[in-house]
Parts: structure tokens; sequence; C-alpha cells
């Protein structure tokens, strides 16, 4: 889809070399040669400094290599799109997702979803919340399952799902009973945390001064799954929404209590897409699925 002359032109910028792109092509390095001659010609202009050491762009050179490679790249978003075109056969979405909903829920609709559509690909990061926005607004991600997320602009709110706080323990451990915890009863208690750069970690360490109460942090981390194995294997304490610790709790490996107050009660996992960004095909129909799924689950008791 380029001129012959661009695409050698390209292949001699990008080696520097006519012999080499002459190998690329299967020609003779002097039929390159008169079609970079003829170009140069067209466009009044030199593209190429020409001396024993090989061929360096000039100015002019660089501005046309700019121009080829921005068509390479549109050649390849109408690619994408043709794709798109094809039934779902292709095509590639990338998801940015907190580590809550990857244990139980994000799995279940990417097995769901790849039994219907087994040709497109999923490029899955697990990340904090606070890294969402700029992996979305970069299109690094089309799609984005953030905790807590903040109303912006830029970002669309697809979905919502609530997910209240909840304090976790292991079976039989003094604090486990059957009620809402207040935060004034986890003053000085030995707790299993998350890192500063997850969203729960605020909203707790919020929480505790608020109450003017100090949690004895015992472990800091940024694996939920080893507080969950820790929580279930000793006395500390963690926090979670109930989306983390579904299977632990099916297993009776750990407990589970709401967590008192407003900001615990509308905690929440959102489904988040950039304003700016036009979603392929693929990330379309998986965004449906995705949020259809996020409506019709459960509201988790608070």
């Amino acid at each position: 889809m380029q001129l012959p002359s661009l695409k050698y032109f390209a292949a001699v910028a990008r080696s520097g070399s006519l012999r080499h792109a002459a190998e690329v092509f299967e020609i003779a390095p002097s039929a390159i040669s008169r079609q970079i001659a003829l170009l140069e010609s067209r466009l009044a202009v030199t593209l190429f400094e020409r001396s024993s050491r090989g061929m360096t762009l000039t100015e002019a050179g660089k501005v046309l290599l700019d121009f080829v490679d921005d068509g390479e790249r549109r050649v390849g978003a109408l690619s994408q799109r043709l794709d798109d075109l094809s039934a779902l056969r292709r095509g590639t979405v990338r998801l940015a997702v907190v580590e809550a909903t990857a244990h139980d829920f994000l799995p279940r609709i990417l097995e769901r979803f790849s039994r219907l559509h087994p040709g497109i690909e999923f490029r899955v990061s697990v990340c904090a919340t606070g890294e969402i926005p700029d992996r979305l607004l970069s299109h690094a991600a089309d799609i984005a399952l953030a905790f807590n997320s903040p109303s912006r602009d830029d970002l669309v709110l697809r979905a919502r799902m609530t997910q209240p706080m909840h304090l976790i323990c292991a079976p039989g451990h003094p604090l486990h009973g059957d009620g809402p915890v207040s935060m004034k009863l986890l003053d000085g208690v030995a707790a299993a945390v998350p890192d500063r750069s997850f969203g729960i970690r605020r909203l707790i360490d919020n929480a505790a001064a608020a109450a003017g109460i100090r949690l004895r942090l015992a472990l800091e981390t940024d694996s939920l799954q080893l507080i969950l194995k820790v929580v279930a294997s000793s006395s500390l304490v963690s926090f979670m929404p109930p989306m983390t610790f579904t299977r632990e709790l099916a297993a009776g490996t750990v407990t589970s209590q709401p967590l008192q107050g407003t900001a615990f009660s509308r905690a929440s996992i959102d489904v988040l897409t950039a304003r700016s960004h036009d979603l392929s095909h693929a990330a379309r129909s998986f965004l449906a699925v995705l949020t259809h799924a996020a409506r019709e689950r459960p509201v988790a008791k608070g």
C-alpha cells in the first residue's frame, strides 16, 4: 500500500545501506538507487547524503521517513478495523485491573467470552488503582477495573459494583462475630495490609485516622493473595472487598464481617474507559459482556 519508491526509500533509511535494502527486496542495488533518484526529483529535495560509510538521511529525508512511518501506523489501524469486521475471529483486548478483580470475577468472564470467541487475545495488567487513569489515557489499556475510582471528565464510568469493605480474619479469631465491626474496636490490632499503592489501603488509613485509632501493621505487601493466606493461618486481620475473598470464604479458611461507616459501605469496583479512546470491535464486545456481568452481580452486603 506504498509506492515502490517509498518502500525502497524507507528500507535504505532504516538500514543506511543500498546493498542491505537490495537484499531485502531481492533486486539490484542500482534499481533501488534509480527509484530514490526518481523520488528526489519528484520532491525536488535531496533525501540522502551519500558517502563511503553508507546513506545518511538529510533533514528532508527525516521528514519523509516520518511521513512513511505515520502511513504504516495508519495502515495498521486500518487492518485492525478490517479485522473487526471478521465476526470477532481476530483482535486484541487490553485490560488494566486491580488485583481484587483477578481472583474470581474477571477469570470467569474471560473464560466465558473466550469460549465464544477463541480468536480474541487478552492482555491483562494487574496494577494499582492510581496507575489506571494513565493506562487508559495513554491507550495502553482499552478497559479498566478500578477500586473506588474518582469522577473524572476524561474517563467514562461504564458500570459500578458496590463492594462494601469487610474485616477478614481466621475462624475462631476473637474479633469474629456476626454484626458490623466498628473501627474503634481495631485500635492496636495486628493487621496485614496492602501497600499504599492500593485504594484499599488509602481507605483504611483514612478511616483509622478519622476514628483516632492506630493499627499495628504486622505485614505490608503488594499481594492480596499473600494477605489472604497469612490471615487464614494466623491471628492477623485484614480488610478487603468481598470480591477478593469469595473462594476463601466458601472454603471456610477465612470469615468476614462488614466494617461500619459510609465510606466502607459505598466502596466499589468500577468499569472504566477513556473518553478519548475509540474502542475496537473486540473491545466493545467484551465491554458489553463485562458491564452486563457487573450490573447483574448481586450487591455485596455491607
